[in-house]
């Protein structure tokens, strides 16, 4: 039987484990990554409001690094290389054990729960779901916070709750509690070369995994319009060279894009490679290292085995284009998988470090992660809140009430930047079909094995977390999903943000991969009767099981994110992100038009154009952003006419005098068709469009009057 631990809230019990140099170095490194890009999201946002050239933001964004790097080389010459200590620990009352059946309900209801939210699609009630988190939660809530208040204990206010002074029941004395002491020779000496051959892997797996995302017609598009103009596009640039406003719901609050899009055009580099080829492997490189951090911060005892499991995760979770999975090593040139699968593991490792530690070096990262999700993306705006809530108000309830009000500066200025969008633009709905809770848990936690082991890991976070922090943020978590899950609760919150169509976003709060590796670091007993001088070889086995039992069931119940059913074509050299033979057509087409106009081709290839060029666009690249963009609707109707003339040889197609007017209205210079779609190539020609022509994989037509028509 696994043996059961108590978690206990609280102060720093051990610590997490001592990093090595290498990953001090690394870890170092992705720091400063971060500060980096904060101080180009304030540069960047500064620009917004005197719009100057690009070149200008570079130079101040670099001018401020140099200048927050002379003031840190300063402050270390004169106060020495140490790392600050962390403050002491004011006194604090003793706490009891709680009973062994609130915590065996707490494990059980954990199970229940999971296993509900998992199996939903195969019939499980949704309330059991829902009832049993609830519990579950309110149980590990009693057992971490429950104490006894002696005589002349300190303040409530300032007290933190301590360490019992006996071992935690069912755990013997001299058991190794945590382990944090005999865990650091094996994290450093085979985790990090682990930890470091895993990122790489990811890194150049990510650059020859093709899996097309139709968001890019946004995203990379901006990053296109930067290089192109050598400004901040404020306007849409997808389907106008600047003529309408910015699509609804997509205020320029993200900085990415145009950073992206700065540095390609001074290195002289096409903006679409250097996000695919520069980029992508980069930002992978991080996010790998971000879980093996959360991972060091978070397991009690074995943090590689935690880090594998979290590995397999992420590579056999591509069940769906929503999973965690698929936003990781598939599409991690996004801002907003940036953030999911970077900055939270980041943003959890600097509120354990800080509510462990209370250093201000520590404080001044969690306000640089909030600074620097903005400018991944405007669903920071929602998304940081409820991680850092998870952490906050479990530090408050516990007694901490100084230090879970002092990480909410992780909040400040993304909160600031939502108010300010909300207050100076008109529109920040986001229209589309609105999931339901059980919707939202399926995309990104996904159903059946991966949703129960994610469920379950959920839910048991805080018996399988490292003691203290950890495990109090771990029972955050999990109160803030069941909350989450509670019919209702998503309604309610999208009919107050507007935001329902992407509010499926919030189950990100849930580090999923390093929770279901934190099971693997479970603790199983030696059976009885070992003979003397087994005990080792026994021991390493019984503490591979738990992780082999997990790597199988992932691999067994999961989807590979580069399979073919998940999307994914695996090229022979690094690629974009979108099929050779579609990105050479729409090149070749956009050389046949003319500056300003537009190409009409069936929708996989109009999906290049934004790709590829801010002086042509596609009639409809990507019709989210057509429905949301801000021009009258007869303008929408035009491009889905030309859409539907072309879009599939045995489709429904316009009357003719619908496509006349929109071909004339639009301003259409090529418009193109399948081979065998002989339907949609009359009907371009009877609305007086010429000149066959053979391009790629495509039949061109190009206007017989006033047109080009080579």
């Amino acid at each position: 039987m696994i043996r059961l631990r108590v978690p206990v809230s609280g102060g720093i019990h051990g610590g997490a484990p001592r990093a090595g140099r290498a990953e001090r170095g690394l870890d170092a490194a992705v720091d400063a990554a971060v500060l980096l890009f904060a101080l180009w999201t304030l540069v960047y946002h500064l620009g917004l409001l005197i719009r100057p050239p690009t070149w200008v933001l570079l130079a101040c964004w670099l001018g401020a690094a140099a200048a927050v790097a002379a003031a840190y080389a300063s402050r270390a010459l004169r106060h020495g290389a140490a790392p600050e200590p962390p403050c002491p620990e004011p006194p604090a009352p003793g706490l009891s054990a709680p009973p062994r059946a609130l915590a065996l309900t707490a494990v059980i209801t954990a199970i229940a729960a999971g296993t509900s939210v998992g199996l939903h699609t195969s019939g499980a009630p949704w309330w059991c779901a829902w009832a049993f988190g609830l519990v579950s939660v309110a149980t590990s809530a009693a057992c971490l916070l429950r104490r006894r208040s002696p005589a002349g204990g300190a303040a409530p206010g300032d007290a933190r709750p301590a360490e019992p002074d006996g071992p935690a029941p069912g755990r013997p004395e001299g058991s190794g509690a945590d382990e944090p002491a005999a865990a650091t020779a094996p994290a450093s000496r085979w985790g990090t070369p682990l930890a470091l051959a895993t990122a790489a892997g990811f890194s150049v797996a990510s650059l020859f995994i093709v899996n097309s995302d139709g968001d890019d017609a946004y995203f990379v598009s901006r990053s296109v319009a930067t290089a192109a103009m050598g400004r901040i596009p404020f306007k849409d640039v997808i389907f106008t060279s600047g003529r309408t406003g910015p699509t609804a719901g997509e205020p320029p609050v993200s900085s990415i894009e145009v950073l992206a899009g700065s540095l390609a055009r001074v290195a002289g580099i096409p903006a679409t490679s250097f996000v695919y080829y520069l980029m992508l492997p980069v930002v992978t490189f991080i996010a790998v290292w971000s879980v093996w951090r959360l991972a060091r911060a978070w397991a009690p005892r074995r943090a590689p085995l935690c880090f594998a499991i979290a590995a397999v995760y992420l590579l056999w979770s591509g069940l769906g284009p929503a999973s965690l999975g698929s936003f990781h090593l598939l599409r991690m040139w996004q801002g907003k998988a940036v953030l999911v699968s970077a900055l939270v593991p980041l943003l959890y490792v600097h509120l354990t470090r800080w509510a462990e530690r209370r250093s201000r070096r520590d404080l001044a990262m969690l306000a640089a992660c909030g600074i620097a999700g903005t400018g991944l993306t405007s669903s920071s705006a929602f998304v940081l809140p409820l991680v850092v809530g998870a952490a906050a108000v479990p530090l408050v309830a516990s007694g901490r009430v100084r230090d879970g009000l002092a990480a909410c500066a992780a909040l400040a200025y993304p909160v600031g930047a939502g108010l300010a969008v909300t207050l100076l633009h008109h529109d920040t709905t986001v229209t589309g079909w609105v999931g339901s809770a059980s919707d939202d848990y399926r995309w990104v936690l996904l159903s059946a094995a991966p949703g129960v082991l994610a469920g379950c890991a959920l839910w048991l976070a805080p018996w399988t977390a490292r003691r203290g922090v950890p495990a109090l943020i771990g029972a955050g978590v999990a109160a803030v999903v069941t909350l989450l899950l509670v019919p209702g609760m998503l309604g309610l919150a999208a009919d107050v943000t507007g935001a329902g169509q992407v509010l499926w976003r919030t189950m990100w709060v849930v580090p999923a991969p390093v929770l279901i590796g934190l099971v693997a670091t479970v603790r199983v007993p030696l059976p009885a009767g070992v003979r003397r001088g087994r005990e080792r070889a026994v021991g390493v086995l019984a503490a591979l099981l738990p992780a082999a039992a997990l790597a199988i069931t992932l691999v067994a119940g999961g989807t590979p994110v580069w399979s073919a059913s998940n999307g994914s074509v695996v090229a022979s050299r690094p690629s974009w992100k979108l099929p050779p033979a579609q990105v050479g057509t729409a090149r070749a087409v956009v050389a046949l038009a003319r500056t300003g106009g537009v190409v009409v081709m069936p929708r996989a290839y109009m999906r290049a154009v934004p790709l590829l060029t801010a002086r042509v666009h596609a009639a409809d690249p990507n019709s989210h952003y057509l429905r949301n963009l801000p021009v009258p609707a007869r303008f929408v109707e035009d491009r889905r006419v030309l859409t539907a003339a072309v879009r599939r040889p045995g489709g429904r197609k316009p009357a003719l005098p619908e496509l006349r007017g929109a071909l004339r209205r639009a301003g259409v210079a090529v418009a193109c068709a399948r081979p065998r779609d002989r339907h949609g190539l009359a009907l371009l020609e009877q609305a007086g469009f010429g000149g066959r022509r053979r391009v790629g994989d495509l039949i061109c037509l190009f206007p017989k009057l006033g047109g080009r028509t080579p």
